[in-house]
């Protein structure tokens, strides 16, 4: 079994917790990196605090993933 992760997207919190919600209505599990969180954690600080949320998943989830994900960005604009 591949247990691989992929980076599909980075946003927002309010984003990425908005795609988990929906990844995981779809079974698919996901990983948020917050590099806001470490930056601060390690010491320094980001720029551009909008962008810091990475969503990641497993390698096997990666094209049902990326259609939820597109369907998001379509009905957002």
């Amino acid at each position: 079994m591949d247990t691989k992760y992929v980076h599909i997207f980075t946003g927002s919190m309010i984003e990425v917790n908005r795609l988990v919600s929906d990844l995981s209505e779809e079974d698919i599990k996901s990983i948020v990196e917050d590099e806001g969180k470490s930056a601060v954690l390690a010491g320094f600080a980001l720029p551009n605090l909008s962008l810091t949320h990475r969503l990641l998943v497993k390698k096997k989830d990666v094209e049902k993933a990326e259609t939820i994900i597109n369907n998001y960005l379509s009905n957002d604009s």
